[in-house]
């Protein structure tokens, strides 16, 4: 596990959770955002050493009724909850994110047969792995190698991207709950990350973790010199739980789908 990952992510949901919303009074002698130890470990049914221990990394492996306990204090969600135990407990097989170019030909051939859509394939990173033609000319991280995170952070996706912030802490949520924390590639896009972007070393202090497999985006698109808002759906490559296979497309007959058939004409 990576250094003290577990009490990372503890003292940081610590610090978002609001007193008023476990139940606990708010008074206006608290010195700590979000909640004390001590509550935590209440509200968890555990004794406030063993949670300090905890917190420390002094103690990392929590029985599965401890982790279900912190679960419930910490008002965690199924899929935060699912995180904190993996980091607790590695699988003993670890899934590194495999890197751009290690991909078989015949990957990029099936995403070509995705008529009228955009798809790519990237890893738990967020590194394009592969892309169709479409998606090479909708979004501009479309090529094989870029990252999703340096399209987020230049100034034409700020510029011209609705909702931005939303994107950004979707990805940077999406990130930590896919990647394993001892990646060594992780370690590196984050690393550049912390010091290049403020807002991204903001959001990752928070340890957000989200699961969302489909949605709505809006981007605008140089090639059509307009805004195309798509649904999209994502979802795991069989074979490889490392893999998420991304598509955009739109409703049949509408102007959307009519403006993205185009694009691979």
């Amino acid at each position: 596990m990576a250094i003290n990952e577990l009490g990372n992510y503890l003292r940081a949901r610590r610090h978002a959770v609001r007193p008023e919303d476990v139940g606990l009074p708010t008074d206006t002698g608290r010195r700590v955002d979000g909640l004390r130890r001590e509550e935590v470990a209440q509200l968890a049914m555990i004794s406030p050493e063993y949670y300090l221990r905890l917190e420390q990394g002094r103690d990392t492996h929590p029985s599965d009724q401890v982790l279900r306990g912190l679960a419930s204090a910490l008002g965690l969600d199924d899929a935060a909850a699912a995180y904190m135990k993996r980091i607790a407990d590695p699988p003993p097989l670890r899934s590194f994110a495999p890197l751009p170019g290690s991909l078989d030909d015949s990957v990029f051939e099936f995403l070509d047969g995705f008529e009228d859509t955009a798809a790519y394939v990237i890893n738990a990173c967020q590194d394009v792995l592969a892309v169709n033609e479409r998606a090479s000319r909708v979004f501009t991280f479309g090529t094989v190698g870029s990252n999703m995170f340096d399209t987020l952070f230049s100034d034409a996706a700020r510029a011209n991207l609705p909702n931005w912030d939303d994107h950004v802490a979707l990805g940077i949520s999406a990130l930590r709950e896919r990647s394993d924390p001892d990646d060594p590639r992780l370690h590196e896009l984050v690393g550049r990350l912390l010091v290049t972007e403020p807002e991204f070393a903001r959001l990752w202090a928070r340890h957000d973790v989200t699961v969302q497999s489909s949605g709505v985006g809006t981007t605008w698109v140089a090639a059509l010199g307009m805004l195309l808002t798509l649904r999209w759906q994502s979802m795991s490559v069989p074979g490889d739980g490392g893999l998420t296979l991304v598509a955009h497309y739109a409703d049949p007959g509408t102007p959307e789908a009519e403006a993205l058939r185009s694009l691979g004409e």
